[in-house]
């Protein structure tokens, strides 16, 4: 193995990989504020829209699973040419399409470009950063990335205003060619690949969870738990994720290991990640949906009061990375949790207006991003080396599931007070106020499982 050194072209590669996540996050985000036009133009309704980003984040998810297999078994360099190319061809299709099956195929082709993309990019970081290096490395890779939902929302509300939504995909278009062309000069490949078994079993088994467990959220608001559809995705969810804990334990070579959960600060960091993944997407659905169909604000504004809060998370994400390598985890992750926490209470006491929802969506995502880029880089390296590549997959894998779950919560909870009785400005209004409610329940579970995480790794330490 090479010795692992801090060049030029490493760094570049980083770019390339990072450039093509931040496209494909970035049209997720920036299509998330043009619901409104997409549902007018495509003649579907809000929870039938809401696939665009929820379909694509649920493909994302089960292409990300297989990450510990493609890192066995083809290199660096070809995994990334060709999920940069199958996602240039749904950017291509979106770009000149109107049918909104159409539309939705192109955005899927977009999320097996993000699935082989989104883990690559880590786990090139940990395959070639010094590991004196890593946390700054990964906060740089996510700044890169985190630019595209603080781009994405002002952005796509723009363009859909003056010029309409596919030119969203047009003015991406030319990025990902940029990244295709960076990544083939530059990244390279240091651990050996070969021929690996393919647990397709596991495979199936984690699909099914992922698969039912998003169905049965969406179909909680239209059609409730207590009917044949609902209770077949409940059941595909629990023997999913069951099914799959009783088989790997027994599988000589699971496609990813149980045994990594057997570490309690793991476990924990896990599930942090994924209560404050689903609160972060709660809010990126509700704010453009209040402002627009409460306040009658236009998608340009909507887009706007999201732009200062995703711009904070994308520079926090590399000063935090900054502070990991000379202090540790524990100061970035206590100053993260406490602007969550400030910002989720500034949302749920102020009144709802631009102004209110704009600062605190800001405080929590200075908060996030000093967080989840140290939370991760935390839980990871105190796994064996072995387990890296997996330990990447299963972040990159909850964040964009609890993405999708956090998205389709939002839409159940709002889509069922605006189909009651009254005005639909003030039954949109208090979806958003219970969805808000459920976010401060989750978001102190994440903290007190974050806190919990550094006291593990502080007794550690002073053993």
């Amino acid at each position: 193995m090479q010795e692992k050194v801090l060049s030029p072209r490493l760094i570049f590669s980083i770019l390339a990989i990072a450039l093509l996540g931040f496209t494909d996050i970035m049209l997720e985000t920036a299509l998330n504020v043009s619901f409104p036009d997409l549902m007018e133009e495509l003649h579907v309704d809000g929870e039938t829209v809401q696939w665009l980003t929820s379909g694509v984040i649920l493909l994302t998810s089960m292409i990300i699973i297989m990450s510990p297999w493609l890192k066995k078994r083809f290199s660096n360099r070809s995994q990334f040419m060709v999920a940069g190319v199958i996602s240039l061809i749904g950017i291509s299709i979106d770009a000149t399409s109107s049918q909104f099956y159409v539309v939705l195929f192109g955005r899927l082709l977009q999320g097996v470009g993000a699935g082989v993309g989104l883990p690559l990019m880590n786990n090139v970081v940990f395959e070639q950063v010094p590991d004196n290096r890593r946390g700054t490395m990964i906060g740089l890779a996510s700044l890169i990335v985190s630019f595209s939902p603080a781009l994405g929302p002002a952005f796509g509300g723009f363009l859909t205003a003056f010029y309409g939504w596919h030119m969203i995909f047009w003015v991406v278009l030319p990025i990902q060619l940029f990244a295709l062309i960076l990544g083939w000069f530059t990244i390279q490949q240091i651990d050996e690949v070969g021929k690996a078994h393919f647990d397709f079993v596991g495979w199936l088994l984690l699909s099914c969870f992922f698969i039912g467990g998003l169905i049965t959220i969406d179909r909680l608001s239209s059609h409730g738990l207590l009917n044949p559809a609902s209770l077949v995705a409940l059941v595909a969810m629990i023997a999913g994720i069951g099914g799959y804990y009783l088989y790997a334990r027994k599988e000589a070579d699971p496609l990813l290991s149980p045994k990594m959960f057997t570490l309690p600060m793991f476990r924990q960091a896990v599930f942090a990640a994924i209560l404050i993944q689903i609160v972060n997407l709660t809010f990126n659905y509700a704010i453009p949906m209040g402002l627009q169909l409460i306040l009658k604000q236009n998608s340009s504004v909507a887009g706007l009061s999201l732009f200062p809060g995703a711009v904070g998370y994308a520079f926090m994400s590399i000063i935090s990375g900054n502070l990991y390598d000379r202090y540790g985890a524990r100061i970035p992750n206590m100053i993260g949790l406490t602007l969550i926490g400030a910002g989720m209470v500034w949302m749920v006491l102020l009144p709802f207006n631009v102004w209110s929802m704009t600062i605190g969506f800001t405080l929590s995502q200075l908060g996030g991003g000093f967080w989840f880029g140290n939370n991760m880089t935390n839980a990871i390296s105190h796994l064996d080396h072995n387990f890296h590549s997996a330990g990447n997959s299963i972040f990159a894998a909850v964040n964009n599931y609890s993405a999708a779950v956090g998205i389709a919560l939002a839409a159940s909870i709002v889509s069922v007070f605006q189909k009651g009785a009254g005005d639909l400005s003030a039954n949109t209004l208090a979806g958003i106020q219970w969805t808000y409610r459920l976010d401060v329940i989750m978001i102190a579970l994440a903290i007190w499982l974050s806190i919990s995480v550094m006291k593990k790794v502080r007794a550690e330490q002073t053993v």
